[in-house]
């Protein structure tokens, strides 16, 4: 089994696949983390130094992050993810999972920082830093394009065209790297899924057909594990909303239901 790092930027999260040249996590700890007991399979490898194994860790945690519903955790969790991850990133130079793992962490504090502590702390400059250094060292990863799409979206959505400015964020980029990373891997519904709440929540009246489109292609997936089978009910109710209710309500609904 490779290593499976959440996918999560600002708007979103999925699964990621990424090689790694180290050992795989202990069986025990993988089989906590696919029937979604988080925190156990991140306590399960506390003592492993190996670097796929603290990306691993690292992974777990934002997986707990993203599917609690105790918020008042999700702080120390974060502290831990990131510190898992810059672990990881020491032991192995190299790490594609670590750096993935660093660039959800900064997602993550920056959707839960407001504005101007999301500036102060830099997180939109470092998450895309380590998103760029994935892409250096393994090019055709495509949940890594289509995470810095939803970076390039994201910043537009929430800094406007000032933020746009001030970052390098561009839509016809953000567009660009969601449909690069469709072409690589076009039957990942995590993608597909990824890529329609980022645009729903971009601008709702005018990318609503094209986020339902996205979201009916993830109908019939099958999830892999706990954390997969939580993000397409999530995509369900969105598709939902939309349907029922209107591209406005289906974007306020996936705001609600993401960090």
């Amino acid at each position: 089994m490779r290593i499976r790092a959440v996918f999560l930027a600002a708007p979103l999260v999925a699964l990621t696949i990424v090689a790694s040249a180290w050992a795989d996590p202990p069986g025990d700890a993988v089989q906590l983390y696919v029937s979604g007991n988080y925190i156990a399979a991140a306590d399960a490898v506390a003592r492993d130094n190996d670097a796929a194994t603290l990306a691993f860790a690292s992974q777990a945690l934002m997986a707990a992050c993203v599917t609690t519903r105790d918020r008042s955790q999700i702080s120390g969790w974060l502290d831990r993810a990131e510190q898992s991850a810059r672990e990881a990133l020491q032991r192995d130079p190299n790490s594609v999972d670590a750096r993935m793992q660093l660039a959800l962490v900064y997602g993550v504090r920056g959707r839960r920082a407001n504005l101007a502590d999301a500036v102060a702390h830099n997180y939109a400059p470092r998450g895309k830093r380590m998103i760029e250094e994935v892409l250096a060292l393994d090019p055709n990863n495509a949940r890594a394009h289509a995470l810095l799409g939803a970076w390039h979206l994201e910043v537009i959505r929430r800094g406007g065209r000032a933020g746009a400015a001030a970052y390098g964020a561009r839509l016809e980029t953000g567009l660009r790297e969601f449909n690069r990373a469709r072409a690589l891997a076009p039957s990942d519904p995590m993608i597909a899924l990824h890529y329609a709440v980022a645009l729903i929540q971009l601008n709702p009246d005018r990318y609503g057909p094209q986020a339902a489109a996205l979201l009916d292609a993830t109908a019939a997936s099958t999830p892999r594990d706990a954390f997969e089978e939580h993000a397409l009910q999530v995509g369900r109710r969105i598709d939902r909303t939309l349907t029922d209710r209107g591209p406005a309500a289906a974007a306020r609904y996936a705001r609600q239901a993401f960090l």
